[in-house]
């Protein structure tokens, strides 16, 4: 009977809100950069100059004419904080596309163990017999598993994640290559790892 892990949905909605959460800080500090703290310089070198006239007390319906509040803004924002908004502003947009375009990939991978073949995340199909060790040193404390394998003398590994993939079948595929890795006379560990 095949046992097969899906990506939970706790890992999916995580990652989707980290990568939207960074795309929206950008667009915050975009929109800060290109319209909120420029229009704001408006009101600040009007009401600055209203001041150096000695004409506050017309401000307020100059105010009120443009929709403005009356109060002026604090401070003035200069050429390099507006520049350092439109840095931030795409390293964020940079990293939630990054964070995004990952999740997309990864939200429907499979872990699957169909008889004596695995499935790999990545879609690669592996004979049991190709698996070389574990790396268990996580297992324990964390859930996660270091896969090792040979397939036509090219070395490979891939993680066994609890917490990425359905708790239950991710355990069932463990134990059963543990089982396999020690049926073929080669039980004990050394630094976490089952040698094959």
């Amino acid at each position: 009977m095949a046992s097969e892990a899906r990506v939970t949905s706790i890992w999916k909605n995580q990652k989707l809100f980290v990568s939207l959460a960074l795309l929206a800080m950008g667009g915050w500090f975009f929109v800060d950069g290109k319209y909120v703290w420029p229009r704001s310089n408006d009101r600040w070198k009007a009401h600055d100059q209203f001041e150096k006239d000695k004409r506050l007390g017309e401000w307020p319906a100059y105010a009120a004419g443009r929709g403005w509040k009356e109060e002026p803004p604090e401070k003035y924002y200069d050429k390099d904080q507006i520049f350092m908004q439109f840095m931030l502003a795409t390293v964020l947009g940079v990293i939630g596309g990054i964070t995004l375009i990952y999740w997309a990939g990864q939200r429907n991978r499979i872990l699957k163990l169909d008889g004596d073949t695995l499935h790999t995340p990545a879609g690669t199909e592996l004979p049991l017999s190709a698996i070389t060790g574990l790396g268990l040193k996580k297992w324990e404390s964390k859930g996660l598993a270091k896969v090792r394998y040979e397939v036509a003398g090219k070395k490979g590994e891939f993680t066994l994640d609890d917490y990425k993939f359905d708790r239950d079948p991710t355990h069932e595929i463990m134990k059963a290559i543990e089982a396999h890795l020690v049926s073929r006379n080669t039980p004990g560990t050394d630094g976490g790892l089952i040698a094959g």
